[in-house]
């Protein structure tokens, strides 16, 4: 077999990786299911403004991405967002929301939604940090 880097990898070489994965871990939990929420924010002609993507899996969303643009910042719709998010993951039957955000993003904006920290990461050589943020829903 050979083994090396592969600079910017096609999307077949990461289908192959990602499927690969999917499928070891349904041996291990063959019931789990796996779905994307997506909240969107859209403005009056239909662009997308801001919104998040959570992945269920199990009783559990990670929460991958939260944006919004500058327009839409600091109007409470990220706060509503989130909640819509979680409303539905709940309905779905998670019971707890976890996310990472960066010391330059939004953990504060995170605390006053009730997530919490349970881990911290230094990162680019101790310059920002990653603040692992959990939440029950």
């Amino acid at each position: 077999m050979d083994i090396r880097i592969e600079q910017d990898a096609d999307e077949r070489v990461l289908g192959v990786l990602f499927e690969g994965m999917r499928d070891f871990n349904k041996r291990a939990v063959p019931d789990l299911q796996s779905r994307k929420i997506t909240v969107a924010v859209r403005d009056e002609s239909g662009a997308v403004r801001g919104g998040a993507i959570g992945s269920l899996a199990g009783d559990s969303m990670y929460v991958e991405v939260v944006w919004n643009d500058d327009e839409a910042r600091s109007t409470g719709l990220g706060r509503r967002i989130m909640l819509m998010l979680e409303e539905k993951a709940r309905k779905s039957g998670a019971c707890e929301a976890w996310l990472y955000t960066m010391s330059f993003q939004a953990k504060p904006f995170y605390e006053k939604l009730g997530y919490t920290q349970f881990a911290e990461l230094p990162w680019l050589g101790g310059k920002h940090k990653r603040h692992f943020m959990r939440k029950k829903l």
